[in-house]
């Protein structure tokens, strides 16, 4: 019989296992954030939908088709986040966070939110990283922003990795470029999608971001035909992106022009990227960003140059699982006790446990039981706690690994497995 209430459909349970390889994928990001010096900004999981109706653009399909809107009981319209930068960009406004310094390096990990068909690694409530450099208008922080979300999926294991980029411009470029693709694709508009036809009008770049099967099609028959973004641009915006191609050059970043990658969203401007890893096929990106000048303006705050990228997590963490990238929880500790230690055995473990994973019994079973459950642990350390051991101030240390056993003063143990968990 199912049970009566089940998680709504497009979400999911992390149990513990699992949120423990998280915890572990997590970290490492942590540390790579950290050597960049990228501050954490956490932000409400909702806000006015007027917001990301603002940043993300009204033709958009986060807008149109994705997100989760509502109104609270004060009447007023809001929505669940379907991304972080917006919000991020409010906090940055509402908090002053111009004026303390030029240049600011943000990030913020947490739950989004869209409306969309729940398949393997994806979900309608998933877990996203995100961040941002903003402050500065240089080629530089874009490379810095490349650099960075290649090195956090080189921390989680992952090599051979192909950075795409292309410079969607400005507005004044958009929209000359809107003219020739709409020319262009004039000739197959039965072709193709209601909703590529509306785009065709009201936004044409969103036509070559469709997901949509006949669409797709009519883009690939006209492969190689279609006109560039980049030769649209100006002096300026085209100097910006031979800076952008050189700084990736002398990086050793891997990288290639993708005349047709636009990114999702409204806000932006010059250059746009999406890392892949070709081993993955058709769907071979695992993510992507950009560069968002105006959109800091565009929220009523002063012209203020930003860069930033998003990641989805749980789909990161598939592809870990699924290549056997190590996501293992550090090493722990499973103490047993005897019936005439567990006493002192109890002050033991708390002091342990300030610096290790440590499990021990709590229900007073009998040794046969405890060192079932440690088996069963997967805990690499056993420390047994024997009667006469623990009379002469030891107990006996085993690792699983390796199969030794030695006999430890107890006042040394904590050190002892320092060393070895090091080692």
């Amino acid at each position: 019989m199912a049970p009566r209430h089940q998680a709504p459909r497009g979400t999911r349970d992390l149990l513990p296992e699992e949120s423990a390889r998280w915890r572990v994928a997590e970290s490492r990001a942590h540390g790579v954030l950290e050597r960049y010096g990228y501050g954490e900004m956490r932000t409400p999981m909702f806000e006015d939908f007027e917001l990301y109706a603002r940043t993300s653009g009204e033709s958009s399909d986060v807008v149109q088709k994705e997100m989760y809107r509502f109104t609270d009981l004060g009447d007023r319209e809001l929505a669940l986040r379907p991304e972080f930068t917006a919000g991020v960009m409010r906090a940055f406004l509402e908090h002053g966070l111009g004026g303390r310094a030029r240049v600011h390096r943000l990030w913020s990990m947490g739950s989004v939110f869209r409306y969309g068909r729940p398949q393997k690694g994806r979900y309608r409530q998933f877990s996203q990283l995100n961040c941002e450099l903003v402050g500065s208008a240089a080629p530089g922080a874009d490379v810095e922003m490349i650099s960075l979300f290649v090195d956090l999926y080189e921390a989680w294991g992952f090599t051979d990795l192909t950075v795409k980029v292309n410079s969607v411009g400005q507005p004044g470029s958009r929209r000359e470029y809107g003219d020739r693709l709409r020319a262009a694709l004039a000739p197959h508009f039965d072709r193709l999608s209601d909703d590529s036809r509306r785009r065709l009008e009201q936004n044409p770049l969103r036509v070559l971001d469709s997901k949509d099967e006949g669409d797709l099609a009519v883009l690939g028959k006209l492969a190689g035909k279609l006109p560039h973004m980049l030769d649209t641009v100006s002096a300026e915006d085209r100097a910006h992106w031979d800076a952008v191609l050189d700084g990736l050059g002398a990086a050793g970043i891997r990288h290639e022009v993708d005349h047709g990658l636009v990114r999702g969203l409204d806000y932006y401007t010059r250059t746009a990227f999406e890392v892949h890893d070709a081993s993955l096929g058709a769907q071979s990106a695992l993510g992507g960003g950009g560069r968002y000048d105006g959109l800091i303006e565009q929220l009523g705050g002063p012209p203020t140059p930003g860069v930033g990228f998003a990641i989805g997590l749980d789909r990161t963490l598939l592809l870990m699982e699924e290549r056997g990238l190590t996501t293992e929880s550090p090493d722990a500790v499973c103490v047993v006790a005897m019936d005439g230690t567990r006493s002192g055995v109890i002050a033991m473990v708390r002091e342990l446990r300030k610096r290790f994973r440590v499990e021990s019994d709590i229900e007073a079973r009998g040794f046969g039981a405890q060192m079932k459950s440690a088996g069963k642990s997967g805990a690499r350390f056993l420390v047994i706690a024997g009667e006469d051991e623990w009379k002469r101030g030891e107990v006996a240390l085993k690792d699983s690994r390796t199969g030794e056993q030695k006999a430890v003063k107890r006042v040394a143990l904590a050190d002892e497995l320092a060393t070895r968990m090091n080692g």
